[in-house]
């Protein structure tokens, strides 16, 4: 927990706030505060031009360039709204903070909040707040939609254990990814009957239940917990419901996701279904044995590219599990590589540091519109993170003697830089 004073306008109101759900913007996000609570938002503007501080700090988390409010979006967007009336959604209420400017003893620009990096455990403390409202001053208590709105978007709160019972499922069925599944992060992925129904699943009437075929949904359960066990798929890109559904709609592209001819009359207890083979079964993906899969998609090689080629090659044929030393540290020739080519090639200037490179690399990537913003944030989660798996962890397979590759994490490395490396070596 760290306490920092940032400037109001580096602050941006959350327009995925749990008191409405989600909007598209934070101008609307503003006036749909003032929709739900316009008597309490007035009292709480009033409040702060009279005494001219904030008394509880907002929590945010830096958001790219900014920091986005998870709570205290009610005292950002009075502020934000004293400090520019014109932001208001209305022009009476822009008439009405203009006049509780001219009247306040003083208006902060600056701020004290509580700024955090774990989106669990920002959830931990969302959940353990709201608790009075001081007839608008302080904290509102959620209403019966919000806290709704909560349970939805992280599954907390629900009554069942979404996780644990996939786990139990898995277990009966012997189809246990490696690794552990992260409760939390499927928790979320699942967090609503829209997901769950997706994945065959129900909880309905708080309890847990099959809405397809057994098999079906065993297959699709088993991909994702492997995804999440693997860190294939992570907390960050299944934040918010779009990050959610684009990583559902990559599954059902798959074959993935339970089919519609799949469904069963009616949802039946997990215990009780009847475990059939598969109808329709999507065909096996090979499994990969190499860094670099046999169907990766062929590079146009120059001259130039003469070593990094002859290392990308000999990832095509060292097998993971015979030479997982040989191949973590030829990974790491190629990340490096691959980006210092690039550099040379777009006359890029970069400080040397490989984390520096992959970011600046990834940067011009984007400006050029041949990865996405989606992507682009992933990159920089694996540039800028010290976890599993990131650019320090490969720094240390070369130089660390007890932190040993292990052959799912290799695999997890390909399916989270492979798109990057593609691209930088097209150029």
């Amino acid at each position: 927990m760290s306490f920092e004073e940032l400037n109001v306008w580096d602050l941006r109101v959350n327009q995925a706030n749990d008191r409405h759900g989600e909007i598209g913007s934070e101008d609307l996000a503003i006036a749909e505060l003032f929709r739900l609570h316009d008597v309490q938002m007035r009292n709480l503007a009033a409040d702060i031009a009279n005494v001219a501080v904030v008394y509880d700090p907002p929590l945010v988390m830096r958001d790219e360039d900014c920091f986005l409010v998870f709570d205290g979006n009610r005292r950002v967007t009075c502020l934000k709204l004293l400090r520019d009336p014109s932001r208001a959604p209305t022009a009476e209420l822009r008439a009405h903070f203009g006049g509780l400017r001219e009247g306040a003893a003083g208006v902060p620009i600056r701020l004290v909040c509580q700024v955090e990096t774990d989106r669990n455990l920002i959830d931990s403390i969302l959940f353990r707040r709201h608790t009075g409202s001081q007839r608008g001053v302080g904290r509102l208590d959620w209403n019966d939609r919000a806290k709704l709105n909560f349970v939805e978007r992280t599954g907390q709160g629900s009554g069942i254990n979404v996780a644990a019972e996939i786990e139990r499922l898995l277990t009966d069925a012997g189809r246990l990814p490696e690794g552990n599944i992260p409760w939390s992060t499927l928790t979320r992925l699942l967090s609503s009957e829209e997901f769950r129904s997706r994945a065959g699943i129900s909880t309905a009437g708080r309890r847990f239940r099959l809405t397809h075929d057994h098999a079906a949904v065993t297959d699709a359960l088993h991909r994702i917990a492997g995804d999440l066990a693997g860190q294939v798929v992570t907390l960050g890109d299944l934040w918010n419901n779009e990050g959610k559904r684009a990583y559902l709609n990559r599954l059902q592209d798959e074959g993935i996701l339970p089919a519609e001819n799949e469904m069963l009359p009616q949802p039946v207890e997990s215990s009780g279904a009847v475990r059939a083979p598969r109808r329709n079964q999507p065909p096996l993906r090979p499994p990969q044995t190499t860094f670099i899969p046999a169907d990766a998609p062929r590079i146009q090689w120059t001259a130039a590219q003469h070593r990094v080629r002859a290392v990308w090659e000999e990832l095509q044929s060292l097998t993971l599990r015979e030479h997982p030393n040989a191949v973590s540290a030829l990974m790491r020739i190629l990340v490096e590589l691959s980006v210092e080519s690039y550099i040379a090639e777009h006359g890029l200037v970069v400080a040397d540091n490989l984390s520096r490179k992959v970011g600046a690399v990834a940067s011009h990537l984007l400006q050029r519109q041949i990865i996405d913003r989606a992507y682009f944030d992933e990159l920089e989660r694996i540039r800028m993170a010290d976890q599993l798996i990131s650019v320090a962890s490969m720094q240390r397979y070369i130089h660390s003697p007890d932190f040993a590759p292990m052959e799912n994490e290799l695999r997890t490395y390909w399916a989270r830089l492979g798109r990057f490396l593609q691209a930088t070596l097209s150029r």
